[in-house]
């Protein structure tokens, strides 16, 4: 039995949860006019570009995490990583079956 520990799973994870479809929404309705006074809109503004700039920065210090954690950390990284995205993927999967069974009721 050979062992490839070079195999390293990609997880899509990161990049759709910083621009995901209710990452836009949340913005959207956090300048609602209706809702909103012009200085919680512009706090919301404000605080946008901070985010891309912190994640920014975060994203790019992560080029040198593999040089400090090796091969095999990676490798164990990797595989809790799919651990935690496989636990997700099934509450989300139950989470829509328990609101289809509610709807039916």
């Amino acid at each position: 039995m050979i062992n490839d520990y070079k195999q390293i799973t990609i997880f899509s994870v990161a990049i759709p949860s910083i621009a995901s479809p209710t990452a836009i929404i949340v913005i959207v309705l956090l300048t609602d006019n209706h809702l909103y006074s012009v200085q919680q809109q512009a706090t919301t503004a404000v605080l946008v570009p901070v985010v891309i700039v912190i994640t920014l920065f975060l994203l790019l210090a992560a080029n040198s995490v593999p040089q400090k954690i090796g091969e095999y950390g990676i490798t164990v990284i990797s595989k809790v990583m799919g651990l935690i995205l496989s636990a997700y993927a099934i509450q989300s999967i139950l989470v829509g079956i328990k609101d289809f069974v509610v709807v039916l009721h």
